[in-house]
């Protein structure tokens, strides 16, 4: 099983990548830098004075340093991956094989025009984006028997249960700025066949 620590590492290098170009730019100025600090202690070296001959030897050292860490992070670059593999290869088996989190709703109402600043509202992401979401107030109690009431994003899905209740999936970090610990994951409100529904509206 995928950690979430191998899909942040992963989608970090993916980052560093787009970084590069900017990496490669700094490690030539740092380049052009240190030849013509080379050059001037060459070209000045009998009458540079033994303190001010080790001051531009220790500002080279510098140089070749920064050199050195740049040209390792463009080194160590994977290029092998891109965002659309890493999200097919990585962050969809991830969120795939987390568990599934379990509400049992006491009661429910569908939102047809959602509410800047009321109450306690959860984005849902799916992985398959053709789902259909609609925004609902539950009314439920959560695993220490207390009841809640808030505002979540979710697909309805009608089944043959006598009691209503909503599925979903959560992770415990926060992986990109979209893909976040706040969210819920695949939200399902399963419903009894007999309740009506209204057809979500764009």
């Amino acid at each position: 099983m995928l950690s979430i620590d191998k899909v942040i590492e992963i989608h970090e290098g993916l980052l560093r990548v787009s970084d590069v170009p900017i990496t490669i730019a700094t490690e030539i100025l740092w380049l052009i830098i240190g030849i013509v600090s080379l050059a001037d202690i060459i070209k000045n070296r009998k009458s540079i004075s033994s303190r001010g001959f080790i001051f531009r030897g220790f500002i080279l050292g510098i140089i070749l340093l920064i050199e050195s860490i740049l040209f390792i992070n463009i080194a160590e670059t994977d290029f092998s991956t891109s965002k659309e593999e890493w999200k097919s290869q990585y962050l969809i088996p991830y969120i795939k094989s987390l568990p599934e989190d379990k509400l049992y709703v006491k009661d429910f109402s569908q939102i047809l025009e959602i509410q800047e600043n009321k109450n306690k509202k959860i984005e849902s992401i799916y992985l398959n984006n053709k789902k259909e979401s609609v925004w609902v107030e539950l009314s439920v109690i959560d695993k220490d028997k207390i009841k809640k009431k808030f505002v979540v994003q979710t697909v309805i899905r009608k089944e043959p249960i006598k009691k209503a209740y909503l599925t979903y999936k959560i992770i415990n970090k926060t992986i990109t700025p979209i893909y976040r610990d706040n969210l819920y994951y695949e939200t399902i409100l399963h419903i009894p066949e007999e309740y009506k529904i209204l057809v979500p509206t764009k």
